[in-house]
């Protein structure tokens, strides 16, 4: 080998001192043309006749069509079959270009390890360096071994370098790596190419455009050596995927040679179900559970950002629901609920475009920055009308002003507006027609339902007696029985005309003992009953009093039942 190599320049030194011993074949190429010259070939890799192929890069595409190379590493070899790539690698100061591949030979399969070594002085005038191969050592083969789990793991891992702006790809897909090894080796080039075909999405080409801004990277590396790392879209298959992008220096870093790993994972599934959950998150802290309206968290949140902004135009509608407190204890609080979500529905049926809050148990708000405070009335008394035929009353108020400082001013007059027309409701007896109506909604129910447990706790609180009478037999089944007249009952065995005369004797002024007189006899009561929805009056205690009575027939389903009739005493007004 000593007359072989004659001349004493760097890279022969380095052959003679390091490579000759460690590498199976050694060939002096000239990158320009791929003619070569054979320094080393010690049979061990023997696979074609050197004389078949007219140059270095016919040579190793002949090794992959005749499929000597494993199919699957094809694609990452044949980069090394581009003269123009691998001239523009190596003149852009790419000393070293690696590629291990597993390929059939006569003596079994094995691993193997392709190398371009260039030396100091190879340039466009001395285009010669160095192209070798080798039995891959332990430590490729655990590279080798390794790459399939951080390939599941990763998308894409190429070493770029900062100082030559060159790149390498380490893994990627046959598509991918199709586009890698396509003649483009600066960096910077490949990544202007990708991005303009399309391959980011739109909204994140202001952060990825900063990343491949010529210098940008270098710069930061020199100030901070630490990785790096960006969520953005990438076009796969067709559609946009996120993907997670980091670059982290190698171990081979340096201020003179700024190596880099840049590894890119799809995260796409896992990252939609993280923003998934994030904004049902949001969503539930500025919503309400119930009405699933906008908290007053949120309203809070948009009163402060209006209050910033330069909107011409804001009106405030304050909305109070009455009588939820008593509907509640009367008719119990699921029927509180039905009546908000009604409310709500409503405003969402009426105010499409506008947002709508409950900031509080009874009270809604609803904003906007388009309507004026004609438009926002003539629309809420079209609201007022639905919600009265369900039988729910709302009070209103209604104010305008501008965004800015005085956006806390506007909602307060609107809200004081509320309160007013909520006094004058009350001043006008509504209260009490609305407590007529829950009344006999109860009524109603105790008709429908009989004497059903879950309303046992409503009738006593609300009723201090309620019977169901057998007109026949003169008896009661009792519903909710005050303790005195339960005493009365005992003393008259059960004989309910008996015992509400001896209650009426004892606690009623006697003015109204006539009202009695016409309801127990049964006969009349009876014929009465079947005439109109039911008999009703009202008389006064000793202690003054005042006590409605309602007296209903039930309309019992069973054929083979007598009919029985519903007698309601309820505190007077």
């Amino acid at each position: 080998m000593d007359n072989v190599i004659k001349e004493e320049t760097e890279l022969e030194a380095f052959v003679e001192n390091a490579l000759v011993e460690s590498y199976s074949k050694i060939f002096r190429v000239n990158i320009n043309t791929g003619e070569y010259e054979v320094y080393k070939n010690d049979g061990l890799l023997d696979d074609i006749t050197i004389s078949e192929v007219p140059d270095i890069y016919a040579y190793i595409e002949k090794l992959i069509t005749q499929e000597s190379i494993y199919p699957e590493y094809a694609t990452a070899c044949r980069r090394l079959t581009n003269p123009e790539y691998v001239r523009k690698s190596v003149f852009s100061g790419v000393k070293r270009i690696v590629q291990s591949y597993r390929r059939h030979t006569a003596k079994g399969d094995k691993w193997i390890t392709f190398t371009i070594i260039a030396g100091a002085d190879c340039s466009p005038e001395n285009p010669m360096a160095l192209f070798t191969w080798r039995e891959s050592d332990s430590d490729a083969i655990t590279l080798h071994d390794t790459l399939p789990t951080i390939s599941s793991l990763y998308d894409k891992l190429i070493r770029i370098n900062l100082s030559n702006n060159t790149y390498e790809p380490v893994i990627a897909g046959d598509s991918e790596q199709e586009r890698l090894v396509g003649g483009v080796v600066n960096m910077y080039e490949w990544w202007a190419g990708y991005s303009k075909d399309g391959n980011i999405a739109k909204e994140d080409m202001g952060e990825f455009g900063a990343l491949i801004k010529t210098g940008s990277l270098q710069k930061r590396f020199a100030e901070d050596p630490t990785p790096v790392s960006f969520r953005y879209r990438r076009k796969v298959n067709g559609e946009f995927r996120w993907v997670q992008l980091q670059l982290a220096p190698s171990v081979e870093y340096s201020e003179e040679n700024q190596i880099l790993l840049l590894s890119l994972k799809d995260i796409h599934d896992e990252y939609t179900e993280q923003m998934r959950s994030r904004q049902e998150l949001i969503n539930n802290m500025n919503s309400d559970a119930l009405t699933k309206l906008f908290n007053r968290l949120k309203f809070n949140a948009d009163i402060k950002k209006l209050g910033e902004s330069s909107e011409p135009l804001f009106t405030c509608l304050y909305i109070d629901v009455n009588g939820l407190h008593e509907l509640n204890n009367l008719l119990g609080h699921q029927k509180g609920d039905d009546m908000l979500c009604c409310v709500a529905d409503t405003l969402r049926e009426y105010f499409p475009d506008e947002r709508i809050y409950r900031i509080g148990g009874d009270e809604f708000v609803v904003t906007s920055i388009r309507l004026s405070k004609k438009e926002v009335e003539d629309v809420i008394e079209k609201v007022r009308l639905v919600l009265r035929k369900e039988n729910y009353e709302i009070s209103i108020g209604i104010e305008s002003g501008a965004c800015g400082k005085n956006m806390e001013k506007t909602v307060g007059a609107a809200e004081r507006a509320m309160r007013s027309d909520k006094a004058n409701y009350y001043k006008n007896n509504g209260d009490r027609r609305r407590k007529r109506q829950m009344n006999e909604e109860l009524e109603q129910m105790l008709v429908e339902k009989r004497d059903n447990e879950r309303f046992l706790d409503i009738i006593e609180h609300q009723f201090p007696g309620v019977f169901f009478v057998d007109l026949a037999k003169d008896t009661t089944r009792h519903v909710n029985t005050p303790d005195d007249f339960k005493e009365i009952l005992k003393e008259t065995e059960g004989c309910f005309s008996r015992a509400v005369r001896l209650y009426v004797e004892r606690f009623i002024k006697r003015e109204y003992y006539d009202r009695f007189d016409d309801v127990l006899d049964y006969y009349e009561l009876d014929k009465r009953l079947s005439e109109t929805e039911g008999v009703q009056f009202t008389y006064q205690k000793l202690n003054g009093t005042w006590i409605n009575v309602r007296i209903l027939k039930v309309d019992k389903r069973q054929q083979d039942a007598k009919p029985e009739t519903l007698w309601i005493f309820s505190e007077g007004e």
